[in-house]
């Protein structure tokens, strides 16, 4: 979608919009708006680093090539412009031309003076307010808190969208994958309660008229899809179908960016590995009435549903651990997942709960939770690992849970974390 028009602008972090326009207010020119961002993005990946390949060497390279981060910087002030809080002014079609707007310098307008002094004091509520701005200004974006259960006019209260994993040694050719995905896809959809309606005729043609696209594209260009990449398309055209028979088409990067927004906003969470066959789920974890200056949020956020979320917990675990393949850890993603799931809750809140039961703060739980840095296997790439700083402020990753009930001699919960 162009994010000249009413689609998903290409905003990977929300937080652009702040940092953006807060140095508009301080007079920044376009040159001291690129290095803002790429600050922003730097001290995001340098949050998320848990493995130490954190590199501040490519993040100072970038800050100082003056046509990198240029698309990013480009796609938010034209946001800022579209939203209605920065004046219209002429921005580089590209990083070749950034030199010569390097120096221009750009104006808020009086909504966009009002969210900046928002932002600064309350900044929840200036999110909340973006919220209501964001829906009058991309349909898109409603219809996809909609289809999630996020809206008062809702249908449903989740989205699924069935995917077949792909092994390489189990089929031999993409051709055999491909038929398997429809399939699966098909059976999944005639057993209902995934939130949205198709034929197996109306699946087939869809997923495989799109793959068919993506390959004459390659071969056009005289490359041909490695195995990763087919099973990846045939993903992005199972995603492009569901959304497009629920009423909202979209591409696949735009749901990967609404993914993160709605995350980012607490309003919708999602997972490839909650309970159930393999899919990706998505659901919401609020209710969004209004939209604009009468927007009003609802989360599922609070002490009541962290409470709520341990006490699930135990259930949750017997269940994992049922399926699972002896030892006595599960990886808190997985787990997690079942949880949030079950639950309709953010990743957020489990991991907040967690730290608060560390802390004592549900007397009476009867649960042993133990955590663990050690590692099962690698953590999925759309999965973030569980830190809990310790008393010293060092930030511990913990990777794997067990769960136990609490000996009738010890009412309290037990939780405790061991370092490898």
């Amino acid at each position: 979608m162009s994010v000249g028009g009413a689609g998903i602008p290409r905003l990977q972090d929300l937080a652009y919009i702040e940092v953006a326009l807060g140095n508009v207010a301080r007079g920044a020119t376009f040159e001291q708006v690129r290095r803002a961002l790429v600050d922003r993005a730097a001290a995001v990946a340098r949050e998320a680093d848990t493995d130490g390949s954190y590199s501040a060497r490519k993040w100072e390279l970038t800050r100082s090539d003056t046509k990198k981060h240029v698309h990013n910087t480009v796609d938010v002030l034209k946001e800022l412009m579209r939203l209605g809080w920065v004046e219209k002014h002429v921005l580089p079609s590209g990083p070749n031309s950034a030199y010569a707007h390097a120096n221009s310098v750009f104006t808020l307008t009086p909504a966009g003076e009002e969210w900046s002094s928002l932002v600064a004091s309350d900044r929840r509520a200036a999110y909340n307010a973006l919220t209501g701005v964001l829906l009058s200004a991309h349909p898109q974006f409603e219809g996809f808190l909609r289809l999630l259960g996020a809206r008062p006019d809702s249908g449903g209260a989740h989205l699924t969208i069935p995917l077949l994993r792909f092994s390489a040694s189990e089929y031999r050719s993409n051709a055999a994958y491909l038929d398997d995905f429809v399939a699966f896809a098909a059976e999944a959809a005639a057993q209902g309660m995934l939130g949205w309606a198709a034929t197996p005729e109306a699946i087939g043609e869809g997923v495989r008229s799109y793959v068919r696209r993506i390959e004459e594209r390659a071969r056009a260009r005289e490359k041909e899809l490695s195995r990763k990449q087919f099973a990846t398309t045939c993903e992005e055209a199972m995603a492009r179908l569901v959304f497009s028979v629920a009423g909202c088409p979209l591409d696949y990067i735009s749901l990967e960016l609404l993914r993160r927004w709605t995350r980012f906003l607490g309003l919708a969470n999602f997972s490839y590995y909650a309970p159930g066959p393999s899919a990706m789920r998505l659901w919401s974890t609020a209710l969004v009435t209004g939209s604009d200056t009468s927007v009003e949020i609802r989360r599922r956020v609070g002490k009541d549903v962290r409470r709520a979320a341990l006490d699930t917990l135990w259930a949750v675990w017997r269940e994992q651990r049922s399926d699972a393949a002896g030892g006595m850890y599960l990886p808190v993603w997985q787990l997690r997942a079942a949880v949030c799931w079950k639950q309709r809750i953010s990743d957020d809140e489990f991991d907040l709960a967690l730290r608060e039961a560390l802390a004592g703060k549900y007397p009476g739980l009867g649960l042993r939770i133990h955590l663990d840095q050690a590692s099962m296997r690698g953590a999925p790439a759309s999965t973030k690992p569980l830190i809990i700083p310790s008393a010293s402020g060092l930030r511990r990753v913990f990777n794997v849970i067990s769960v136990a009930l609490e000996a009738s001699a010890h009412p309290t919960p037990s939780i405790t974390t061991e370092e490898s």
